[in-house]
């Protein structure tokens, strides 16, 4: 029980220091926001999986699975974030770290000081898509965060987090928290290919000198591949390409 406190406490702290780095509103550009103030890459690509965190050419990245659900994608940059930034967890202690990464996400998307502000007895379902849209979050997510600090909300409140946040989002009483095209423009967001820039640029250049397929470059902006050289092999949507990646450094 104190070594889960003590984790428990190095999350929370860790996801203050990059709340604090990222500033206001980060949550609408939550990506850029993650490479300019914590120094993390971040890439979005098809995946299988959610995402996953490494350590490339010196470089903290994290892959994230292209998706139109944004509110997963935070979720799973802010549990990958916690990977890279908790200190002092046991790499061999697999659900520990899993379990520190994910009171990281907690934190740093829903953090207490912002949850403690609001009157959850009385909140309406309006109230519960304002947090969801402000927070980045989906309505599963807050609920278990609610849940664990003991918040009871109220009835109407408590059919709106059973529901999903995509039903909620669309609802005639989130009008008021986010238009049609402000959603839109988050499902884009995350679901878009994306790479740094060091890298498009770094793959641009091995192209140029013939140590890169042009393939391979226009997989990464999302083109269709270009037939001009026989060797060219397009990378498989569901794979990163690490060690071309290795070489852009």
């Amino acid at each position: 029980a104190g070594a889960a406190c003590v984790t428990n406490l190095s999350a929370q702290r860790a996801a203050a220091r990059a709340r604090c780095a990222l500033g206001e509103d980060f949550i609408s550009c939550f990506y850029d926001r993650v490479e300019s103030a914590l120094g993390v890459e971040v890439i979005v690509v098809p995946l299988r999986g959610d995402g996953y965190s490494l350590t490339l050419g010196g470089h903290k990245v994290i892959v994230l699975a292209a998706t139109g659900h944004w509110f997963r994608s935070n979720f799973t940059l802010a549990h990958e974030l916690g990977h890279l930034l908790v200190e002092g967890i046991p790499p061999q202690d697999g659900k520990t770290a899993e379990n520190v990464a994910n009171a990281f996400a907690a934190d740093l998307l829903m953090p207490v000081e912002i949850i403690r502000t609001i009157d959850w007895a009385q909140a309406k379902a309006a109230t519960v898509a304002r947090v969801i849209w402000d927070l980045g979050v989906s309505t599963q997510a807050l609920g278990v965060r609610l849940r664990y600090l003991g918040v009871t909300p109220s009835d109407e409140a408590c059919s709106a987090l059973v529901g999903s946040t995509d039903a909620l989002m669309r609802t005639s009483l989130a009008s008021s928290v986010a238009s049609p095209a402000d959603v839109s423009a988050r499902v884009q967001y995350s679901a878009r290919r994306r790479f740094p820039e060091r890298v498009v640029t770094g793959l641009r250049r091995a192209v140029a000198d013939g140590r890169a397929p042009q393939a391979s470059l226009s997989w990464v902006l999302g083109l269709p591949a270009r037939e001009e050289n026989d060797d060219d092999v397009t990378p498989e949507s569901h794979e990163l390409d690490i060690d071309l990646l290795d070489g852009l450094v």
